[in-house]
């Protein structure tokens, strides 16, 4: 296939983007530790002030993350005591009416889904009422077409039920990362001596959820990074300004407020800035520095950076086998082979969709049945009434076809974010509470002391 003069330029300038990412010197890693983190707030930061990297929106109900976008997913947090106790609520119903309009999927089904549905029923109602005769209306037979309908809705909940499969699945992996975490941390303040190996593997513990994350989420769940650039506002250029402020206690704005366009830095540049900080966050002690740098060259690459942790865990197990029993190592690699299962099911759910074919399918049958429903609703409904009923329709079934394409990918709807933290807190717990018991040793006795001691507490028994 022959290219235009323009579409082999563009091809040019891809292939000339994509080996400049790959060539990775020293030079190339450390310029792109200049762009600085726009969103990721240290942990220390969180404890001692307001700031957080979570924008909450309290106004749904439950706990979930404020979207920026009317095309942004619902986003859950963790839930707690009150999330459940609000989630059961008896009023619930109303609050949930009350939220309609801000909710996922009439803001996301309103353009082009439902917008289409109402432009269809407008005009089939002004053509029958005013330009049709009354024995040529455009109308689709009720009874025929309530036999699709059926089929639409059972269509639509066999993709809800394998899309929610597939993030059960996630949150089931997710799960196994966490416990296999916390037992290598319990495992290696146990068996490990030496000082330096012990706390290198903490370190690793803690980095591999992040480097998971951003593994398998293209803006490692900072959902605010836009990857469209767009020109400098006078906003953006008093960015350093109102940076400076805030810091200097001037102004009371968040963190994750405070934003810049950063047009001279890529989408991937800005992502890596915010792996760094969050990174740099765990070796902020300045010790094992070469592992932050490995973790840094392999991310800039577009390297498999868990992949990266994992073997150097495994470095740090095969070090200590002098000073750790066999027994003990074989447990620790074992491990990090739950690790490695976790993480290697996680980026099979990633790279693998429901057939593509299927949704594809399923989205013309969608679409066809939407925009048809008017007709098969006019003689029963109506001019007045085909309108709302054929939105609200098309709202009900179009809306579980959408949180089902939504669930297809876990891994933008769960909050991958709060695991990790929840992870490098219990393994920092591990490594700040731990205290091995150490039992007494007695002097032994002889066996004439010992048949001292038996006569004696015969005697004393016989003076009570």
């Amino acid at each position: 296939m022959l290219l235009k003069p323009s579409m082999f330029a563009r091809e040019m300038r891809m292939v000339h983007f994509r080996s400049s990412r790959r060539c990775i010197s020293a030079t190339t890693v450390n310029s792109s530790a200049e762009v600085k983190p726009n969103f990721y707030v240290p942990k220390a930061e969180r404890k001692t002030g307001n700031r957080n990297v979570f924008t909450v929106d309290a106004k749904m109900g439950e706990a979930r993350l404020l979207r920026n976008d009317r095309r942004c997913p619902t986003r859950e947090l963790n839930f707690t005591p009150e999330s459940w106790g609000k989630h059961k609520d008896p009023y619930r119903r109303l609050r949930h009416i009350a939220n309609t309009f801000r909710s996922s999927p009439l803001q996301r089904l309103a353009f082009p889904d439902l917008f289409g549905v109402t432009m269809v029923s407008f005009c089939l109602t002004y053509y029958n009422e005013f330009i049709a005769y009354a024995d040529a209306m455009a109308t689709v037979s009720s009874a025929g077409f309530a036999g699709g309908t059926t089929v639409i809705g059972l269509l639509a909940g066999f993709r809800l039920n394998a899309s929610y499969g597939r993030y059960e699945e996630c949150r089931i992996f997710w799960g196994d990362i966490n416990n296999s975490t916390r037992d290598l941390a319990g495992q290696t303040m146990m068996w490990m001596k030496d000082a330096n190996q012990r706390s290198r593997m903490l370190k690793l513990l803690k980095a591999f959820p992040v480097s998971l994350m951003f593994h398998l989420h293209a803006k490692g769940c900072h959902h605010n990074i836009l990857r469209r650039f767009h020109a400098p506002t006078d906003e953006d250029r008093d960015y350093a300004d109102l940076q400076a402020k805030e810091h200097a206690g001037e102004i009371d704005t968040p963190h994750h407020n405070v934003t810049r366009s950063d047009a001279e830095f890529t989408f991937e540049d800005r992502v890596h800035a915010e792996f760094l900080a969050e990174l740099r966050d765990i070796y902020s002690d300045g010790k094992d520095e070469e592992d932050f740098q490995r973790f840094n060259k392999v991310k800039y690459g577009g390297g498999n950076t868990p992949l990266e942790v994992l073997t150097c865990m495994r470095e740090t197990i095969a070090g200590s086998i002098d000073t750790v029993d066999p027994v003990y190592v074989r447990e620790l690699d074992e491990q990090c082979q739950r690790l490695c299962a976790a993480f290697g099911a996680s980026e099979r759910v990633l790279r693998t969709p429901l057939p593509t074919g299927f949704t594809r399918h399923s989205s013309r049958l969608m679409f066809i049945w939407s925009h048809t429903l008017p007709f098969a609703l006019y003689p029963a409904m109506g001019p007045l009434l085909t309108l709302p009923t054929a939105v609200l329709t098309a709202y009900a079934v179009l809306g579980v076809e959408d949180i089902g394409v939504q669930l297809e990918e876990p891994f933008d709807i769960l909050p991958l974010r709060q695991y990790s933290d929840g992870m490098y807190d219990a393994v920092s717990a591990v490594e700040r509470n731990y205290t091995p018991y150490v039992i007494k040793k007695e002097t032994p006795y002889d066996e004439k002391t010992l048949s001292e001691r038996m006569v004696d507490l015969v005697n004393e028994s016989k003076k009570e």
